[in-house]
């Protein structure tokens, strides 16, 4: 087993972040299960996390990561389980490379998971998980499991295992994609550019919707007065609300956390009735095929590498052996009589090897011609496995090459468009599993039947990217200069490229992982565990990528040169131009160069926007991957427009899925508490005495909807005489927890003519 190596959660240097803990990348994760099956004797419990980081036995599988030395580190390699103050309940602290109590050793011959530190097992003790002296009780007895862990990272579709008469796949689906709190949750086809259908599981079990931020997946109103059945909608996102939060079983249902005994399923018939609708109800068993759920994509080749290995059939005497190396030698033409070594060889004709073995026949030295024909059908049958599974990820490769071409020309033209010197110092944000995440995320939103094909391989990709030591990027935030874009792009497509050949590999030298790879080649490309490219329209698979390549270059580059004007309503505007400009019930704001805004964005430039699809709400409210800067502005002489250039109004990003707010305070005043959605930004639009000339300075405390703490920092706002404020980040006081990465700030200087704030947008992200 390897060690687990984390990001360092500091993150105030100006300069490309490839912070790395004393500790290494684990090798596998797995799953605790206790053989302690509750009162009924019936309910399964696993080795889970609760909200207050205490550890629990729940009945939601919790996948964990086992280094070499002992650490069992949290899904998110985070945080790893230890023996609380006291020595008897277990939670999860900050890794501690003293701390023998952080070391635990799991013994799958008599069950017991024994903690190193204190000699203790680990046991449960009213469904709480704590450390006990060996009695033989089955609370301490646990059963582990490889298990790839759940992407909740990622958005996708819940589709259920039932088809309708047409054999098409329907899913969980927000009725008229209606964002609207209380709206009900239905089930619809499976469909292209129905955001309504796209989700995202949490760590805490949260099922967020991507209609909106703070969006989740909540238990509505009782049908017809019964206990046990009830319809689901969508609210506000709610700490400690079990009803809010839900877990996978073993046989793909999805509880509720409140709810245990209780799954979603559908009252109708798919393709049938006008309106189905999702409930929360008692499957009629583990088998109740209306009560099972499948994500797409599922990310099946995360599963299958993470299996126990298992090996090809052995041939080591006899004539089973003779016929092995009879057989290799004639299908690589006496080059070696090991043919399986040759599987990874990428100057290897596997086909050519195929036809030699097939037409092969016993030589008179091999008595026994049963052995002979076993080991000749089972050579074949390896041949075709292999050729089949490389196949798939030669075409993802010829796929990501092209995608990473044109996107390397696009990046000139854009730097171009949007004036950004790609020479200069100046340093942009990017998160490359975001990046790549939102290209998957286009190409499922909008070929969702198909488009899960290339999803299954590409984030199977970076899950291994994320695990692997010698990655140059598996710091998957960074911070860097223009000049380095490039390169660091370079280095990201170089690795994804090493990443497929070490999959296709590793799967071609085990014959469990290549058996079960292969099936998938054959699969119909609308199951979202297929990775069978035949038949699918990779032009139009690609056109899709293309431009969320496109889109996500945009968003690293345009904050270089352009920011988000922001007026409230009641307050003129001098341009309605919908190319430039956006206004709802909160405002209007315009996109301009940074310092002017009265310079606004070529039409090639915000044609690339809005006729790619993107969302003006999102963009403009820097929602999602947007990360613009917002400046307050007035652009008439109502109250308070002739000193605006002195304030700068601080907008936090959540670029998580963990609701936040965050407070601000001047001295001893207080100047508010924002909330700030999933995925979205908000800025402290409130009004504060700058004082005289020089430094002011603003404390912020960012907590996220728990109250637990996620970063602190202080903003300097520096009024200038006859200029506008500059504001930053005052060194030296940014604090951030572990599990988040603080990005480098998006700081703009206000204007005393043109009369508007300062601003700067200091975004926070999810560590690795």
């Amino acid at each position: 087993m390897a060690k687990i190596e984390e990001i360092s959660k500091s993150s105030n240097q100006s300069k490309e972040k490839q912070l790395k803990s004393t500790s290494s990348k684990p090798k596998y994760s797995f799953a605790a299960q206790s053989l302690f099956t509750g009162a009924n004797n019936i309910t399964t419990y696993y080795l889970s996390i609760s909200n207050t980081f205490q550890c629990v036995a729940s009945q939601s599988i919790q996948t964990w990561l086992l280094s070499d030395d002992g650490h069992i580190y949290s899904s998110g390699g985070d945080y790893v389980l230890d023996v609380a103050t006291g020595g008897y309940f277990v939670q999860l602290s900050e890794f501690d490379a003293d701390s023998t109590t952080q070391l635990w050793t799991i013994n799958t011959t008599n069950n017991k998971i024994q903690n190193q530190g204190n000699g203790k097992y680990l046991d449960i003790d009213n469904l709480k998980i704590v450390v006990a002296n060996l009695v033989g009780n089955t609370t301490q007895k646990w059963k582990t499991f490889r298990k790839a862990p759940i992407h909740n990272a990622n958005w996708g579709y819940y589709q259920s295992k039932q088809l309708d008469s047409n054999s098409d796949y329907w899913a969980m689906s927000v009725s008229n994609n209606n964002p609207s709190y209380n709206t009900s949750v239905v089930m619809n086809k499976v469909e292209a550019d129905s955001t309504g259908q796209i989700w995202q599981m949490t760590n805490d079990g949260h099922i967020l919707s991507r209609l909106d931020g703070n969006l989740v997946l909540d238990v509505g109103l009782s049908v017809n007065g019964s206990t046990t059945k009830y319809y689901l909608n969508i609210n506000g996102y709610q700490a400690n609300n079990l009803k809010q939060q839900w877990g996978i079983n073993e046989n793909n249902q999805i509880f509720n956390q409140y709810y245990p005994n209780l799954c979603i399923g559908f009252i109708g018939q798919l393709g049938v009735d006008s309106n189905v609708y999702c409930v929360l109800a008692q499957p009629t068993s583990n088998a109740d095929i209306n009560f099972q759920w499948i994500t797409n994509p599922t990310y099946s080749l995360n599963e299958i590498v993470n299996e126990e290995p298992i090996p090809f059939p052995a041939y080591t005497s006899g004539d089973l052996l003779a016929s092995y190396q009879y057989l290799s030698n004639v299908a690589t033409l006496n080059a070696t009589d090991n043919i399986r070594s040759l599987y990874t060889n990428i100057n290897a004709n596997l086909s050519t090897f195929l036809i030699n073995v097939t037409v092969a026949t016993c030589p008179s030295y091999i008595h026994s011609t049963a052995d002979f024909l076993n080991v000749q059908n089972q050579i074949r049958t390896e041949l075709t496995y292999a050729i089949n599974v490389g196949l798939v990820f030669d075409n993802y490769i010829i796929f990501y090459k092209q995608l990473f071409s044109s996107g390397s020309t696009n990046l000139t033209s854009l730097a171009n468009l949007i004036n950004a010197d790609m020479s200069s110092a100046q340093m942009v944000n990017g998160n490359t599993t975001d990046a790549f995440a939102s290209i998957f995320y286009t190409i499922i939103s909008e070929i969702p039947i198909g488009g899960s094909v290339i999803a299954n391989i590409g984030q199977s990709l970076i899950a291994i990217d994320e695990l692997s030591e010698s990655s140059p990027t598996n710091s998957s935030t960074y911070q860097i200069t223009l000049s380095q874009l490039y390169d660091h792009l370079n280095a990201n497509y170089n690795n994804q490229i090493i990443n497929a050949q070490t999959m296709k590999n590793t799967i071609l030298q085990d014959w469990g992982m290549m058996s079960k790879t292969y099936q998938l080649c054959f699969l119909p490309t609308n199951n979202p565990s297929s990775l069978n490219i035949n038949g699918l329209s990779m032009q139009k698979i690609s056109e899709a990528a293309s431009i969320a390549y496109q889109t996500s270059m945009i968003q690293m580059l345009l904050p270089t040169n352009y920011q988000i004007y922001y007026t409230p309503p009641g307050h003129s505007v001098p341009v309605h131009n919908g190319d430039y400009s956006y206004t709802d019930g909160s405002g209007t704001y315009i996109l301009a160069t940074i310092g002017d805004n009265e310079s606004y964005p070529p039409k090639d430039l915000t044609d690339k926007l809005w006729n790619n699809g993107i969302s003006k709400k999102e963009f403009f409210t820097s929602s999602y991957g947007w990360n613009l800067g917002m400046a307050f502005t007035y652009y008439d002489d109502s109250n308070g427009s002739h000193r605006i250039f002195k304030y700068s109004f601080p907008t936090v990003k959540n670029l998580t899925d963990v609701p936040m707010k965050f407070t601000m305070i001047s001295g001893s005043d207080n100047l508010g508490s924002f909330p700030v959605k999933t995925h979205f930004g908000t800025m402290a639009s409130i009004f504060y005495n700058t004082g005289d000339l020089g430094h002011h300075y603003y404390d912020i405390a960012v907590t996220d909807i728990n109250n637990n703490k996620v970063a602190n920092f202080t903003v300097d706002n520096d009024l200038i005489a006859l200029e506008g404020s500059k504001v930053s980040i005052k060194p030296g006081t940014l604090v951030v927890q572990p599990g988040y990465i603080v990005g480098n700030p998006t700081c703009n200087q206000g204007s005393e003519s043109q009369r508007f704030a300062a601003s700067i947008l200091i975004p926070i992200y999810k560590a690795n």
